[in-house]
């Protein structure tokens, strides 16, 4: 089934949207997250500031958003039925991976303003969910409590390779081998 096509004034509602959290995040990282007020926002954006507080009416809403996005990128590398749990996961984890990447000093920025506990991504749950039914996660194994695992490890690793700059460490290589180790040797296909 495919999903409906937004309207015109859905897309110009999501718009909207798009080019609020633009405009708030090039100032979160110009700036800072607490220097940067909704006024800004608005002036960015070239908006009212009733339009910035309708689609977000708090600051950290767009810390929610920005979070959201990530997790919507990430989803993208999930396939239902694509390989193997570990090979869904590590594609999961190379995306969240380049991600940071890409978005280091945002991430920096941001980190401290981030939802605690951290929500565990959805696609990561799906492939867990997956591979419990088809017995590739450990049978004694819940799938949400190995995605909080993988979650806690994600976000601590995360943080450490923010900690210095540059990076004393390469995310994507050592989030594969926190993955490895958390879901045992790989099996042979």
């Amino acid at each position: 089934m495919s999903e409906a096509v937004p309207g015109r004034r859905e897309r110009q509602r999501l718009q909207m949207r798009r080019r609020l959290l633009e405009a708030a995040l090039s100032l979160f990282e110009a700036q800072g997250f607490e220097a940067t007020t909704i006024d800004q926002i608005a002036e960015r954006a070239d908006v009212a500031r009733q339009t910035v507080l309708n689609h977000y009416p708090t600051k950290r809403d767009f810390v929610l958003a920005w979070g959201e996005r990530r997790r919507q990128e990430a989803a993208e590398a999930y396939v239902p039925g694509s390989g193997r749990m570990r090979e869904r996961l590590h594609r999961i984890y190379d995306v969240l991976a380049q991600i940071n990447e890409r978005e280091r000093p945002l991430t920096r920025m941001l980190r401290g303003q981030m939802v605690v506990p951290q929500p565990v991504p959805p696609a990561v749950m799906a492939t867990l969910e997956d591979g419990a039914a088809s017995g590739e996660l450990f049978p004694q194994a819940a799938p949400q409590d190995v995605a909080e695992i993988l979650a806690a490890v994600y976000f601590d690793t995360q943080n450490r390779w923010l900690l210095e700059d540059p990076p004393a460490f390469d995310l994507k290589e050592t989030l594969s081998r926190k993955l490895d180790l958390i879901l045992g040797q790989p099996t042979a296909t």
